[in-house]
Formats: C-alpha cells, structure tokens, sequence
C-alpha cells in the first residue's frame, strides 16, 4: 500500500523527498530497518544529522550501515538542534573528519531555527547547502 502510493506521488514529480520514521537502522517491521526499504524501493538517501556530543560516531554508523545494506547516500547536512555558535558547532563536527570517516561529502549545516514554520528562515538555511551534488 505504502509503495503504490509512493510510485503514485512520484510519477506526478521530478523529485520526490520522504522523511523517514527515523535512521536508517529503525525497525519497520520485526525483519525489517528502514535502510532495507530505501534499498528494495531504489531510493537514494540523504542522512541528516543533529550537532551534538556523540553524532560523530552516529553519522558514521549510519554511513557503514548505508554501505552494507547498499543504500545510496547522496551527503549529509548537519542540523543545529539548539543553539549554539558557529566554533561550537565546528568543534562538535568537523566537516572534515567527518569526509574522511564516512566517504561522503557534508552538504552543509542548518543552524538553529527559533521557528521551523519561518519560511524566511528556512529558504536561508537551505540557501547555504551545497545543493548542486545532489543533481543526478
């Protein structure tokens, strides 16, 4: 059910982005993560991670689940889930140790948003992610 209703919505779009119910290591059913979906559906994926203490070694789990299951990651995008400076964030991400630790590229980082529904905020953090890599 789920499937057809996705081919439905994407046959009627040029790209499609669907917002998983969690990593790609979540359980969707008892066999079942939700890497293996993204997989089965031919889907590529695009991790987006929280900038805090232990998300460098989430970002690179993910990744070395991603090249076992055979999942596509197009990139990652860092998300600021609470405010913080730009040395801060840094410093809990390196952009480059997370490259060289995960084989992907970091598309950029989403500062802390007051108000997610702010569509002025969100076109300027998206405006600051290097979206031309994902044009495949």
């Amino acid at each position: 059910m789920a499937w057809r209703d996705l081919q439905a919505i994407a046959a009627r779009r040029s790209r499609l982005i669907v917002e998983w119910l969690g990593g790609l290591g979540s359980p969707v059913t008892w066999e079942l993560t939700v890497a293996d979906l993204v997989r089965d559906w031919r889907m590529s994926a695009l991790l987006v991670v929280p900038v805090r203490l232990g998300s460098i070694s989430q970002v690179v789990a993910c990744a070395a689940l991603a090249r076992e299951a055979k999942v596509d990651i197009v990139g990652i995008v860092l998300n600021c889930v609470e405010p913080m400076d730009t040395e801060t964030c840094d410093m809990l991400m390196p952009i480059a140790t997370i490259e060289r630790l995960t084989y992907l590229p970091v598309l950029g980082c989403i500062p802390f948003l007051e108000n997610v529904r702010d569509r002025d905020q969100l076109i300027a953090a998206a405006a600051n992610l290097n979206l031309e890599a994902l044009s495949y």
